[in-house]
């Protein structure tokens, strides 16, 4: 019989909007629908915005089928986006998102929590309160472009040494710890988070070489900041401060300092247990797993398979 919860998380692949991927994603074992990650090549001219959407347009798809938008690491004018820096090339790439999500039907839009830094100072921590009041412009655009399209605004944690996808080792003062995340979601009507629980693994191991004083010499300043931040066991301390506004998990393994987007049961992260945690908090579940070949999604089916396996068991829990 029935218990009457909440419906439990659907699980989404990720993937680019080449053909080559999509072809791949819209494919059995079907996920529940697809984060559509679009580079700055994939929005840079309304032309290839609108290539986008025909080109996802040309699949059959299951009813029902979720999409989610996720934005790109550099703006319009080809510059990092940071949130302190709402200039008119990244206000018109969260118009451009804000359209394409709408147009799709997507249900949420992803940005990344960041200031890109090459290092962290002493004046970084004392200007910190600073450094987040300078982000709301930007916050409070994203919201106010996006809900009345009914598309949810999201911002995501990012991980405490950022590769940027490019290879590039940058840091940031703002969006690696759970309470920045909070920070803007007191202040933000609307907005809520996506939780990337890699990011938040590594953010905790960071924490923890910090006090122990580990980590070579490039990273001293980085461990430095950490230092100042309240404690924190596991990634699940994201869930305790900031659940009810946990739009949605990326989903893959960590360890170290750098092991992001490790496969499923590859890492430091007890994935039954926070899988079970966000089931019930999250709207979706994103695989995001770093492919061997990101036209083939190996690992994230994999990934797929282990969530599935956990929301089956809560699901006969709950019978």
């Amino acid at each position: 019989m029935s218990t009457g919860s909440a419906p439990l998380a659907k699980i989404l692949l990720k993937a680019r909007p080449t053909p080559t991927q999509l072809e791949n994603r819209f494919a059995p074992p079907w996920p529940d629908g697809l984060e559509l990650y679009l580079d700055r090549a994939d929005v840079v001219t309304p032309e290839e915005c609108r290539a986008v959407i025909d080109r996802i347009r040309e699949h059959e798809l299951p009813d029902g089928f979720k999409f989610v938008v996720e934005g790109p690491i550099r703006s319009l004018d080809n510059e990092y986006v940071d949130i302190t820096a709402c200039t008119e090339a990244t206000r018109e790439l969260i118009r451009r998102l804000g359209a394409m999500a709408a147009e799709l039907g997507a249900e949420g839009v992803v940005m990344h929590c960041i200031v890109p830094r090459f290092t962290l100072t002493d004046e970084d921590w004392a200007n910190r309160e600073r450094h987040l009041e300078s982000c709301l412009e930007f916050a409070q655009f994203y919201a106010d472009t996006l809900l009345p399209l009914g598309v949810v605004p999201t911002l995501e944690n990012v991980p405490p040494v950022l590769r940027m996808r490019e290879g590039r080792y940058l840091f940031t003062p703002v969006g690696m710890a759970p309470e920045d995340l909070r920070w803007f979601l007191d202040r933000v009507p609307g907005l809520q988070t996506t939780l990337d629980v890699s990011h938040g693994q590594l953010y905790v191991n960071a924490w923890e070489m910090a006090q122990r004083g580990e980590g070579d010499e490039a990273v001293q300043p980085l461990m430095h900041h950490l230092r100042h931040f309240a404690p924190i066991q596991s990634v699940e301390g994201f869930i305790d401060l900031n659940g009810p506004q946990i739009f949605e998990a990326h989903v893959s393994n960590a360890s170290g300092l750098l092991g992001e987007g490790a496969r499923y049961s590859d890492g430091d992260i007890d994935m039954q247990r926070v899988i079970g945690r966000l089931a019930r908090t999250a709207r979706f579940l994103v695989t995001e797993t770093l492919e061997p070949d990101n036209d083939v999604a190996e690992y994230m089916r994999e990934a797929q398979e282990g969530m599935a396996s956990v929301l089956e068991s809560l699901s006969e829990t709950e019978e």
